[in-house]
């Protein structure tokens, strides 16, 4: 799910924003000051919802609405305006509401909700890792049985796809246990793992073993650190200030910084320093403006 912002007041935009953040549903958040420049960004990044302000200078919203239409017949539109005299005209252009500002964190939940976000994301797996480790099934957030079960899920999402010996991962976890009780508790938990996630050979998660190795294998999975790193990438490749701001929205605190786990401290560094070097990038092309 991707989702276009489109606003030129500054005060509203980074209050969208934040509450769209805290919504906490999207694959990618785009965010625009005017209508061309969400235009422009149309070419490269199909969107499913939008929220567009109506008047803005140049292109207003109602004009912005039929080109995103054209563009994308499937995207789902609501205004966010300050203004109520806009209501029939928004709703001939196929919007499916319409928000006054000041907006309210629940008026805006609402309408995400009735944009057919929840139904959109029902079956969708995602992880977070900036801040504190969360997965959610659809729109339902994943209760871990045993705290080890989400540090070892969070390890192999680290390396996922590279086979880990049993050993390894016994010494990591169960330090302090002989070996044969530590690798029946590394089953155990794995075991609980697959049975809470729903992994099976043909799914999208699965941890397979083999050769006296677990190996993470995951399909059509959202990870906010990959949508970080892909988008930090292409904004460098383009010079591009709102796939930053994008990437950086992204960011909501220092990698797996709430739970503590000593083994993701190097990651935590490098991810530090990309995260730095985006907010300066950002500094720097908005001045150049």
């Amino acid at each position: 799910m991707n989702i276009l912002i489109v606003d030129d007041e500054p005060d509203t935009r980074e209050e969208i924003v934040y509450y769209v953040n805290q919504y906490g549903r999207f694959h990618s958040c785009v965010v625009c000051y005017n209508a061309l420049e969400a235009l422009d960004l149309s070419i490269k990044t199909p969107f499913d919802i939008a929220l567009l302000d109506i008047e803005m200078p140049g292109m207003n919203g109602m004009e912005l609405a039929e080109r995103l239409v054209h563009l994308f017949p499937d995207i789902r539109i609501a205004f966010i305006t300050a203004y109520n005299h806009y209501a029939a005209e928004a709703f001939e252009v196929n919007a499916l509401d319409y928000i006054l500002k000041p907006v309210r964190k629940e008026r805006l939940f609402k309408t995400l909700d009735k944009l057919g976000v929840e139904k959109t994301v029902e079956n969708g797996l995602l992880f977070n890792m900036f801040g504190k480790f969360t997965a959610w099934l659809g729109d339902e957030r994943v209760t871990w049985k045993r705290q080890k079960s989400a540090e070892l899920v969070a390890y192999m999402l680290e390396n996922r796809e590279s086979p880990i010996r049993k050993e390894v991962l016994c010494e990591l976890f169960y330090p302090d246990q002989e070996p044969k009780k530590a690798l029946m508790n590394l089953q155990t938990i794995i075991y609980s793992i697959r049975k809470t996630l729903g992994t099976h050979p043909d799914g999208r998660i699965r941890i397979e073993y083999g050769g006296h190795h677990y190996t993470l294998y995951i399909n059509d999975a959202w990870v906010d650190v990959d949508q970080f790193e892909k988008l930090l990438q292409k904004a460098r490749d383009l010079k591009d200030a709102a796939l930053l701001e994008q990437a950086i929205s992204l960011y909501k605190g220092d990698y797996l910084e709430e739970d503590g786990w000593l083994w993701a401290e190097p990651k935590k560094v490098v991810l530090q320093k990309k995260y730095q070097f985006a907010v300066q990038k950002l500094s720097e092309l908005k001045k150049r403006k």
